[in-house]
């Protein structure tokens, strides 16, 4: 598998108890450069009013106003990246490939990978702080 970080992919969450993602979901990938079966990756949802400051910003889908800081909003593929989520998983997990209309498999652009990283950093940056 030829995988590179900001793909998506559809990804096996079973298993997962609680108010975790379950089922199959959309995700975000990384690899982890130190193990080669195993990828960190950030869950996506559908959008929804609870994601969003106001009505207006749902509606907009202004991603600069989600409600909590642990969300990011994604144009590319109109979902919500769940970084209280976030997770190392298998490679086995990995089902498919997410594809855009020319059946090429999808990889978010540059800025909005490079956004998704920063507010990565800076949520675990945050969870260190508070521990």
């Amino acid at each position: 598998m030829n995988i590179e970080n900001g793909q998506i992919y559809y990804i096996n969450f079973k298993g997962y108890v609680g108010r975790e993602i379950n089922n199959i979901h959309l995700g975000v990938i990384f690899k982890l450069p130190t193990i080669p079966d195993m990828f960190f990756c950030i869950p996506l949802t559908s959008p929804k009013l609870k994601h969003f400051k106001t009505e207006q910003d749902f509606n907009n889908r202004n991603y600069k106003n989600v409600k909590h800081f642990n969300w990011q909003y994604l144009k590319q593929t109109d979902s919500i990246a769940m970084l209280d989520q976030m997770k190392t998983i298998s490679i086995t997990r990995l089902l498919n490939p997410y594809e855009n209309q020319d059946k090429r498999i999808f990889k978010l652009d540059d800025y909005t990978l490079s956004l998704l990283e920063d507010k990565i950093i800076k949520y675990i940056n945050l969870i260190l702080k508070k521990i």
